[in-house]
């Protein structure tokens, strides 16, 4: 994790350390599965959140319980994702999944409470009692991003996906919905945890999509190690070939930093953001150099 991201996440980490405590004796297990899956992994969600907060004049103080309520949401997918009835992964993050730790009834439970949790982390926190109607927004677009209208959408139609050869129209559906869904939450909940007017946030919901491409495809180049034939079946590297992946990563990376320059056209600072594009770019560039 580069240096500019580490503020950032210490920061989601020690306020997901707080928010996730046993209130009963009772609840101490399905607590330690949801902090087992919700403590660590990038943070990248709620760092954009954070971020665009900030860009529009709004204090981490007051919106990091947005950010803490999109990772909330992040870890839950996770936890969710590698159920034998979904993507059956026995490892996540070089440790044992959720399901593997705690078996899987108490793994369904704690990623259901992770999910439910994520509402609570907004509505019971401080700065919705002083700006109730950003905090209304916020979990409007969070329950509708995240539910079938967008990531659980996008779930489904992976694993329609995952046993047969697809076209580029909807592998550039899953990826929309699936990736690209929460990271416009994130987004998105920060212009609302500031306030920002209708403009900014449609040009932050285009960087959101930009940046969400961008991400997936980074992820997939990542994930090739240079056999076709083992590559999974909806990768963009297995559908376009490595060469038009990275070029189609790198038309992503453009348009999102086109969005940008309009925003510091507005007087806004948009550093950070930039800084978080050349971070995906430079990773990318690093595994084709390996």
């Amino acid at each position: 994790m580069n240096s500019f991201l580490k503020f950032d996440k210490e920061l989601i980490d020690s306020a997901m350390d707080k928010a996730l405590v046993s209130v009963s004796s009772d609840f101490d297990k399905i607590v330690e599965a949801m902090r087992y899956s919700a403590l660590g992994g990038k943070r990248l969600r709620g760092i954009l959140t954070l971020e665009f907060a900030k860009l529009f004049g709004c204090d981490y103080s007051d919106s990091i319980s947005y950010a803490v309520a999109v990772e909330c949401i992040q870890a839950y997918s996770l936890i969710h994702d590698d159920l034998p009835c979904m993507d059956d992964d026995d490892m996540r993050r070089g440790k044992p999944s959720c399901h593997i730790a705690f078996g899987e009834a108490n793994a369904l439970l704690a990623g259901d409470a992770l999910l439910t949790h994520a509402f609570c982390a907004i509505s019971e926190s401080d700065f919705a009692k002083k700006h109730p109607e950003r905090a209304v927004n916020a979990i409007r677009v969070l329950s509708d991003y995240a539910g079938f209208r967008g990531m659980v959408g996008g779930q489904v139609l992976d694993l329609e996906a995952a046993e047969k050869e697809v076209d580029t129209d909807t592998i550039f559906t899953i990826h929309r919905l699936k990736t690209g869904a929460l990271i416009k939450a994130a987004v998105l909940m920060g212009c609302y945890a500031a306030g920002a007017d209708e403009e900014n946030c449609i040009l932050s919901e285009k960087y959101a999509s930009e940046f969400g491409f961008a991400f997936q495809i980074a992820d997939d180049i990542l994930d090739f190690n240079g056999d076709y034939d083992t590559c999974e079946l909806n990768s963009c590297v297995k559908i376009y070939g490595l060469e038009k992946a990275k070029s189609n990563f790198l038309l992503h990376v453009a348009e999102a930093n086109s969005v940008l320059e309009k925003l510091e056209q507005k007087g806004f600072d948009t550093e950070f953001l930039k800084k978080l594009l050349e971070y995906l770019c430079v990773r990318v560039d690093k595994h084709q150099n390996d």
